[in-house]
């Protein structure tokens, strides 16, 4: 299993340490591939956690490069800030043939994660996401089958979004608008199914953190950050 995520030296700083604190939880043998945005991680690293420089990515420095002089009006606009995401998640999960997960850095795995646990939350399925009825899915932490035999063409259509710039057709330009876009074009076609992690919680801003599976692995989104844990979970 292969869980990629990536921030910079204040998200590190603030809320993203708490990723190395709580790898200790993780099933033996598990990756963490860590892009960094301008700074090291620590050297005493727990075991398993991958560093690499997000500014080694050819695509996402084109893309910035051809978006200098953007100025997004607000974070629903942030496409280069989102679109590290996206990246990163293609150079770490395109080519494997595992089981991929995005978790973003202000996470905070809370239990021991027994091998299988994670990777059962896909139930069959290409992918698995806490979706929201009415808005984009939430992104913070999900889950994809990386052997499935349409990943390859998934990732691709994904990065195309930035590529091509036909983000501009979205109603927002965010990293879930992209992948939303991705996944109904998939499964409209019939290509994969993709599970709901939400369950009954699907109208909840934060359904991850009314799951048990939020029990396990807290997304400390926005001013949880600051906190180090969900309210909600609790």
């Amino acid at each position: 299993m292969r869980l990629v995520t990536t921030c910079n030296k204040d998200g590190f700083d603030r809320y993203g340490h708490r990723v190395l604190e709580g790898w200790k939880h993780w099933p033996a043998g598990t990756e963490l591939w860590w892009y960094t945005e301008g700074f090291s991680l620590p050297k005493d690293k727990p075991d398993g956690i991958v560093e690499i420089d997000i500014a080694s990515l050819p695509r996402l420095a084109d893309f910035k490069a051809r978006h200098a002089s953007y100025v997004a009006p607000s974070y629903l606009y942030d496409v280069v800030r989102f679109s590290n995401k996206v990246f990163a998640m293609k150079a770490a999960l395109e080519n494997y043939d595992g089981i991929g997960v995005w978790m973003d850095a202000d996470c905070v795995t809370r239990k021991d994660i027994a091998p299988g646990y994670i990777e059962g939350h896909l139930q069959g399925a290409y992918a698995a996401m806490f979706k929201r009825r009415g808005m984009y899915t939430e992104t913070g932490f999900w889950i994809v089958d990386c052997s499935h035999p349409a990943h390859k063409d998934f990732m691709g259509m994904w990065g195309a979004w930035y590529e091509k710039d036909s983000f501009k057709n979205l109603a927002n330009w965010t990293d879930c608008e992209t992948l939303d876009a991705t996944a109904r074009k998939f499964e409209r076609d019939g290509k994969v199914k993709i599970v709901s992690l939400s369950g009954k919680h699907e109208n909840d801003m934060h359904p991850m953190a009314k799951t048990e599976l939020g029990k396990v692995i807290d997304h400390c989104k926005g001013a949880r950050k600051a906190k180090g844990f969900s309210p909600e979970a609790q």
